[in-house]
């Protein structure tokens, strides 16, 4: 009889026990209406002149590092230039070296000094446009990140469309669509664990940095956004997650 009653306890607190480490789960994973990882920057990259596309320096699913060249147009017309204004800028020093005794003797009259100091000035000037001019022809990544479109070939025309799309995967983005229920209870600098949608990957940590101030009254919902550690791009983006509060998971 003892036995039986002992037996009996055990299994009441195997019973408690286990409603409330499922509690605590329900607890732990917030209900959201939106979860979803995202690149924490995405680029599209136009030429800001147009022209044709000479070469193109990377291929979609290459990791780039800022200011590496991404494409270049012809640029044939624009060298020679440069070469010209460069003629052009070393004749007038020398014109300006070689009237400089003249100067120093005031042989030459106020208005024929201000003309060859001009000269100079405007062909120096005009050299440094045509380099700017020049240098609009290559084209640089804005941002580290990965290769995840292109748009155009070697060859084709472009104008003012984007040629190169370029995502920064680490950090990632998380942005929650939260109910108002959670409104007060998520503050920036907090820690969520974020389970993206895949059994081949792990939870992970991140970090809420915006909290909207409003809700939305039509869906009664505030968006967040986290920011998660993503060495080596081991996650992708585009996938959904699901989130859970850090102090039921220390729990």
């Amino acid at each position: 009889m003892k036995i039986s009653n002992k037996i009996t306890l055990v299994s009441m607190t195997i019973c408690v026990l286990t409603s409330i480490n499922s509690l605590s789960a329900d607890e732990m994973t917030l209900s959201t209406l939106g979860c979803m990882l995202e690149p924490s920057k995405k680029v599209q990259v136009s030429s800001p002149v147009a022209g044709v596309i000479d070469k193109i320096k990377v291929k979609r699913g290459d990791y780039v590092k800022k200011n590496r060249i991404l494409f270049q147009l012809k640029a044939g017309v624009e060298k020679e230039l440069v070469e010209l204004a460069s003629v052009k800028a070393k004749f007038a020093l020398r014109k300006a070296e070689r009237n400089k005794e003249l100067y120093d003797d005031d042989i030459l009259t106020i208005h024929e000094r201000d003309e060859i100091e001009t000269e100079l000035i405007m062909a120096n000037t005009e050299l440094r446009l045509k380099e700017q001019e020049l240098k609009l022809r290559t084209v640089y990544s804005p941002i580290n990140g990965v290769v995840v479109n292109r748009f155009f070939n070697k060859g084709e025309y472009v104008n003012v469309d984007p040629i190169i799309q370029v995502a920064t995967l680490d950090p990632l983005h998380i942005d929650l669509l939260l109910p108002s229920k959670y409104f007060g209870q998520i503050a920036i600098d907090q820690q969520l664990m974020i389970k993206p949608e895949s059994n081949q990957i792990e939870s992970r940590v991140a970090k809420v940095v915006i909290v909207d101030p409003l809700i939305d009254p039509a869906s009664g919902t505030f968006r967040v956004q986290l920011t998660m550690q993503n060495p080596g791009n081991t996650i992708p983006a585009g996938i959904r997650c699901s989130a859970q509060t850090m102090i039921s998971a220390q729990e």
